[in-house]
């Protein structure tokens, strides 16, 4: 792919191999965290495919968009081209000082020549904006939120619900009960038993260890990986990881041991990330991908921030297909099997099951 640069009279389409400029560009255009070389490193642990798609300026050589991409094929599942994998926001990054709508056009329409050389079944651009690209179309099926935390500590806990104030100054006072960070590689571990339980009990597969040990690699030490615990009585009962990057911080993974849901240790643990998204300075804090109406979504909806819709861009090279749904019956069976697996087995074969999935 992308053997002989795409040139036109403004720009040359290109792909990236400079793990710096790329991150660079990225974060001073306030990129996602999902967009990270890190998160192309974990995705590149499965072994699937992946470019650093560029548009360039001719005659600067300056990066003017960029977009990642990744094949991930199955027999199972098929095969598509997403940006990013496993994440809900991704898409193209354009800089910000010149807004070149062009360039980004240019690099969809690379993804588009691209899909058809692969035989792929669909592209999805998760979380992107609204393109005037031929052949797109817009699909609104997740829903985060996104709470303002520019104003202070103060200002986010004014805008949580009376409720759920109570239940995390609750947590706060249970001496049982102790807030931790993750230091180590064996917090790392720590914490990914408990995300294999958590996976377990929903009936999902789940990611190897390997793919959380290359974020803690590739970002920890940048201090865009925050790894935090509760802990009762030294036992991780809650866990979440926020991915950081320009403005805001990304909530992914979060985990629970659900037979402790009374000690609220999850509400206590989402707002200390809150609290230290407005001291750090953080614009936003967006809560992570749910389903609209959902038990998630209405636990989220109580720490005030605004609901925002994911704009999904899909294309298909051929006749339109279904999109993959996780929450379709025809994956209850399957979930119901899994939960009854043993442990040990899911944590051998679930990433072998995951890897094909994209989601």
């Amino acid at each position: 792919m992308l053997d002989t640069p795409q040139k036109t009279e403004q720009y040359t389409v290109d792909t990236c191999t400079d793990r710096r400029a790329w991150n660079d560009f990225v974060e001073r255009n306030d990129g996602p965290a999902y967009n990270h070389w890190a998160w192309s490193d974990a995705i590149a642990s499965y072994g699937h495919d992946r470019w650093h798609l560029v548009a360039r300026h001719r005659e600067t050589d300056a990066i003017a968009a960029a977009l990642p991409l990744y094949h991930v094929e199955s027999r199972l599942f098929g095969s598509k081209l997403l940006s990013p994998a496993f994440a809900e926001r991704g898409s193209v990054v354009v800089d910000e000082s010149r807004q070149s709508p062009k360039a980004k056009r240019l690099l969809l329409e690379q993804t588009k020549r691209m899909a058809a050389e692969l035989g792929t079944d669909y592209v999805s651009l998760r979380g992107g904006q609204e393109t005037d690209a031929d052949d797109f179309s817009t699909k609104n099926r997740y829903v985060t939120f996104r709470a303002s935390t520019d104003e202070g500590a103060d200002a986010v806990w004014d805008g949580i619900r009376d409720s759920r104030q109570r239940q995390i100054t609750q947590a706060a006072d249970n001496d049982a009960m102790e807030f931790s960070v993750a230091e180590s590689i064996e917090d790392l571990e720590t914490y990914y038993q408990l995300y294999l339980r958590t996976m377990h009990r929903h009936g999902s597969p789940a990611h190897s260890f390997e793919f959380f040990r290359t974020l803690w690699d590739g970002l920890g030490d940048s201090g865009h990986f925050r790894l935090s615990m509760m802990l009762h009585e030294g036992e991780a009962i809650n866990a979440m990881i926020d991915l950081s990057l320009g403005s805001t911080v990304y909530q992914w993974g979060v985990v629970n041991n659900y037979d402790y849901r009374d000690l609220n240790g999850g509400s206590y643990l989402l707002w200390k990330s809150l609290e230290r998204a407005a001291e750090d300075g953080f614009d936003t804090y967006e809560f992570g991908r749910t389903r609209e109406g959902s038990g998630v979504y209405m636990f989220k909806k109580s720490f005030g921030g605004t609901k925002t819709w994911y704009e999904d861009l899909h294309y298909f090279p051929g006749e339109a297909v279904g999109l993959p749904d996780p929450e379709a019956d025809k994956y209850e069976r399957a979930k119901e099997v899994w939960k009854r697996l043993p442990l040990s087995v899911t944590r051998v074969v679930g990433p072998q099951v995951r890897k094909q999935i994209g989601i």
